[in-house]
Parts: structure tokens; sequence; C-alpha cells
């Protein structure tokens, strides 16, 4: 692949993809600069690496494995006990929920899922991934997924009926 072939196709790939990634990233690390600093960086080795890409996954699974581990080295270096700002969790939410309240709660509560619980939810709802692609990401089996999944849906669920009960 020439390398004026190889710019736009990543153009188009960063496009695409950079703020979901963001976001996973975000949700992932919990502070906005280092989510920042992560997205750039899965972007850097996605770019170096994008002539061995085999296609054996889709582009999604395979950005995501790359942001997930990149944000899994940040985490070993990193304190994550930052507090989490409220104007930084809004600014990533997706735009098109209605209920600015309830965007909010639903990330705060994604983020305060435990690290196996979260990387499923934002694999499967924020990337829309397969679970046969999200086992592959995590290397677990479906059934470990869809066991994660179950779990984190009901943590969500009872910390967000929780929260209408407490306001």
């Amino acid at each position: 692949m020439s390398t004026k072939n190889k710019t736009i196709q990543f153009d188009n790939l960063y496009r695409e993809n950079a703020e979901s990634i963001l976001r996973i990233c975000y949700l992932y690390l919990k502070d906005h600069s280092l989510a920042e600093d992560a997205m750039q960086e899965t972007f850097i080795k996605a770019y170096r690496k994008l002539n061995t890409f085999n296609h054996k996954s889709s582009i999604n699974t395979w950005l995501s494995s790359i942001a997930i581990n990149t944000c899994k080295n940040i985490m070993r270096k990193k304190d994550f006990n930052n507090p989490i700002s409220l104007d930084e969790i809004s600014e990533l939410t997706d735009k098109q929920h209605a209920d600015k309240d309830t965007t909010i709660s639903l990330s705060i509560a994604v983020k305060n899922l435990p690290i196996d619980l979260r990387t499923v939810i934002l694999l499967r709802y924020y990337r829309d991934l397969s679970i046969k692609d999200i086992a592959k990401i995590t290397k677990s089996s479906e059934t470990t997924v869809n066991y994660k999944l179950l779990k984190a849906k009901e943590f969500l669920k009872n910390t967000l009926k929780e929260d209408i009960i407490y306001d």
C-alpha cells in the first residue's frame, strides 16, 4: 500500500472512530487528559500496524482492542483516584440522549463498574461489538462475556434505581 493510500485510509478510520475511541478511553480511565492521550496512542499504534491488519475481525474490534490494551498500560503506570468531572462526562456522552441527568447518571454508573464489567459494557454498547468479538478482545469465552454483561446490567439497574429513589 502506498503512503498516500495509507494516509487516506487512516484519515477515514480516524474520522469514523475517534469519538467512540475517546469515549471508551475516558470511561475506562476516568480522566479526560489521559483519555485523549490513550486515544492518540491508539491511533498511532493503528497507523503503524495498518498494513498488518488481517481482517480476521472487524476494524471496530481491532481498534477497541488496541484502545483497551493502551488504557491498561496507562493504568499500570498511573494512580486512578481522580475525581469525576460532570462537565467532562456530559461532553463525552452520546448527544442523542434527551435527558442529560439520566445520561450523566448512566455515565457515572458505568465509570464506577469494576474494570472487567466496565470493559464488556463499553465494548458492547459504546462500540456495538458482538459477543464473539468481545470474547476475542478480552480473551474470554462467550459465556463469560454474557455473564459479565448480565452482572454489569444488574449493577447499573440497581445503581440507577438508587439514584432515582434518593434524588
